[in-house]
């Protein structure tokens, strides 16, 4: 499914160069679907489970792990794009933040601004997944259970009760964004997900399958 909101994001440019923002909750399926589009298109894929578990197992604390997987994630960025590859940043969008940071440095890099979010409305396959998936440190158990290594102030069920619900969902940019139900098969997520990226005019390096 594809939905789109009015207005364009500005800086883009028909020459293939693209910052793509995955969106989504934990188990969604937006690593694989960030995979698939590096293997096709030749973009780095950013990581912040990688990053954030780093900082975990060097000794940072929870909260500022997370700030400097995001701003590692950011920095990397701006200077793949500046150096001409095509960045796929793979984590949820809970944010404005995000959707500004992003915005501004596909803007500076004259970059196609793309954004994907992953969906699955089958509680149970979301489950299964997240519970027999190879781990990193910082992501979540199990539905609505967050790593050990969260302080219980800031557990997945401790910022439900604080904020309500809300403060899970996904922020969305101006431009167009495609969601994609991921309980689809793959190849059928891999085949909507190149569509959208030629759409934003995200083709120059993209590849015949």
């Amino acid at each position: 499914m594809t939905r789109e909101n009015d207005g364009a994001v500005g800086g883009q440019r028909s020459g293939g160069l693209f910052l793509l923002q995955m969106a989504g909750q934990s188990g969604m399926g937006k690593s694989t679907i960030a995979g698939h589009l590096a293997s096709q298109t030749g973009a780095a894929v950013l990581d912040l489970d990688i990053m954030k578990s780093t900082a975990l197992d060097v000794g940072l604390e929870w909260d500022v792990a997370g700030r400097l997987g995001f701003e590692l994630s950011w920095s990397l960025a701006d200077s793949l794009l500046a150096n001409g590859t095509s960045v796929i940043l793979d984590s949820p969008c809970r944010f404005e933040r995000i959707i500004e940071e992003t915005t501004r440095i596909a803007q500076r890099r004259a970059a196609a601004y793309c954004f994907i979010e992953c969906v699955m409305p089958d509680t149970d396959e979301l489950r299964q997944r997240l519970r027999s998936r190879p781990r990193l440190r910082s992501q979540m158990v199990d539905v609505g259970v967050s790593s050990s290594d969260a302080p219980a102030q800031r557990t997945v069920a401790a910022q439900v009760r604080a904020n309500g619900a809300a403060v899970l969902d996904t922020k969305y940019p101006a431009g167009p964004w495609l969601q994609l139900d991921t309980t689809q098969e793959p190849r059928r997520c891999f085949e909507l997900a190149l569509g959208y990226l030629r759409e934003r005019r995200a083709v120059g390096v993209l590849t015949d399958e």
